[in-house]
């Protein structure tokens, strides 16, 4: 079994993290993960040889999706989207909202019930979107904590708009490995707070979000190892704990080299929920008792509402404390 470190997918950052386990997911059975205890960055175990036949692997996964889709494997009615623009009756525009964001009552009848037709891969990927056991603020049906969609953004675009990139551009599938390039106007979909510049930071002399749409696009394919739920008011998700009041995203890094289905015992066990403590002390986690489970380190990030913006906020990194002795 070879091991390929990927220098670029830190798993230390909440957006190198997620696009490990996306990497994971898209590479399947065929490879094990693991992080190194020196640098941080992803370790893949399999028949690899390098970087390059990894991000060969992904423009094959890439170049098979539909011309038409948003994900891999699914086709183009999955997502749902809006409905096209329409001249009927005089309108000459497109239904902007999300047939993906429905009220709690109406999650059944208008969502899962357009949904099931689909097909079983459609139906499963809604359960990592979309709950009914939890609400937003306009009273609608959760979506997954790692979704912050502003403006016109929907739960298709979420998918499509790193696919788009990538698929134009399959060198950013490498630069996703090796080396990371921003590129002005990508949002990065909120998963990464670096895509955040102020005009001081562009030559413009504008404020242009810079993201990384080959880790975004992996990150985005991670959410089917990370369930999603509620309790009854608030959306959870693996790795989402609450803490004071605060939704904190929390997560380890591990030694041994593990498959997708060993990294979803690992992602959901207890041991990884903050430890209580009183307002405005750190989030803590009992780190030694992590050990023999092959854990060197833990990491936390939480959403950082950005300025002027209507979304739930940018991933930003947070310090997660030992407990002490």
């Amino acid at each position: 079994m070879n091991t390929v470190e990927l220098p670029a997918l830190d798993g230390r950052d909440p957006l190198g993290f997620l696009a490990t386990l996306g990497l994971l997911r898209v590479l399947g059975e065929q490879v094990r993960l693991s992080f190194s205890d020196t640098t941080g960055c992803a370790q893949i175990h399999g028949d690899f040889q390098d970087t390059d036949e990894i991000a060969g692997a992904l423009r094959d996964i890439v170049e098979a999706t539909d011309e038409d889709a948003a994900l891999p494997a699914l086709g183009p009615k999955f997502p749902l989207r809006p409905a096209p623009p329409s001249r009927a009756h005089g309108a000459d525009k497109a239904d902007e909202s999300d047939p993906m964001r429905v009220l709690r009552p109406a999650y059944g009848e208008h969502l899962y019930a357009r949904v099931e037709p689909l097909g079983s891969a459609a139906v499963e990927w809604l359960s990592f979107l979309v709950t009914d056991l939890a609400v937003d603020r306009a009273g609608r049906a959760a979506l997954t904590p790692y979704m912050a969609p502003a403006g016109k953004q929907t739960v298709w675009t979420f998918f499509r708009k790193s696919l788009e990139v990538v698929r134009a551009e399959p060198s950013r599938l490498a630069e996703a490995l090796t080396g990371w390039r921003r590129v002005d106007g990508f949002t990065g979909e909120y998963l990464d707070h670096r895509v955040l510049r102020s005009a001081a930071d562009h030559p413009s002399g504008k404020s242009i979000p810079a993201g990384v749409p080959g880790a975004t696009w992996l990150a985005t394919q991670a959410l089917p190892l990370l369930r999603v739920t509620g309790d009854g008011q608030n959306a959870s998700a693996t790795l989402w704990h609450r803490h004071n009041r605060r939704a904190v995203m929390i997560w380890p890094l591990w030694r041994p080299a593990l498959d997708a289905h060993a990294v979803q015992t690992l992602l959901d066990h207890p041991l990884l929920r903050p430890t209580p403590s009183r307002q405005g002390r750190p989030v803590t986690v009992e780190r030694k008792r992590l050990l023999p489970l092959g854990v060197f380190d833990v990491y936390g990030a939480e959403r950082q509402s950005i300025e002027g913006g209507k979304s739930a906020g940018v991933l930003v990194p947070v310090r997660i404390a030992d407990q002490p002795d």
